[in-house]
């Protein structure tokens, strides 16, 4: 997407941020896309990614979408607060594909640690670095990942 940040992370493991992390199950797709949809709507719609609430998709796209975290189980972590969802974060080989925290939980210091999980989780497999991408106008992300280490690659 154009504007979009290619931001990577090089450095080494950091200390372990004791979270009770659970991977995914099928219980969790409402839930997941209920919070997409919340976190992502103002982004998606300035960024005019449609549609604006992910749990809007067509029925074929959610299948598709229900497919691909089934298939993506054991990458796909998950932090609860008793039975509310806090955040996830969706691993793709050495790339982070999606950091979601609910609205609630925002500012607490789940996003970082949740990142940090995902980066330990990514070394500890004998990657040498981490990646992911930034949508134009996620200024909060981009300082959290700034914060942790991550560095931006300019375009190629």
């Amino acid at each position: 997407m154009k504007g979009e940040k290619h931001l990577i992370y090089q450095g080494g493991r950091l200390p372990d941020p004791g979270l009770n992390i659970v991977t995914y199950t099928p219980e969790f797709f409402n839930k997941e896309l209920d919070l997409e949809s919340e976190v992502f709507y103002e982004l998606r719609r300035s960024n005019d990614v449609q549609p604006y609430r992910i749990n809007q998709s067509s029925s074929r796209d959610l299948e598709e979408i229900k497919t691909f975290f089934s298939n993506n189980r054991n990458n796909f972590f998950f932090l609860f607060d008793k039975d509310n969802l806090i955040g996830s974060i969706l691993l793709l080989k050495n790339y982070i594909q999606s950091l979601s925290i609910a609205t609630g939980y925002q500012s607490k210091g789940y996003g970082t640690k949740l990142t940090t999980y995902a980066i330990n989780r990514i070394l500890d497999k004998g990657y040498s670095s981490v990646e992911l991408n930034i949508l134009p106008g996620n200024i909060a992300a981009e300082h959290l990942y700034r914060k942790l280490g991550f560095v931006e690659v300019p375009d190629q």
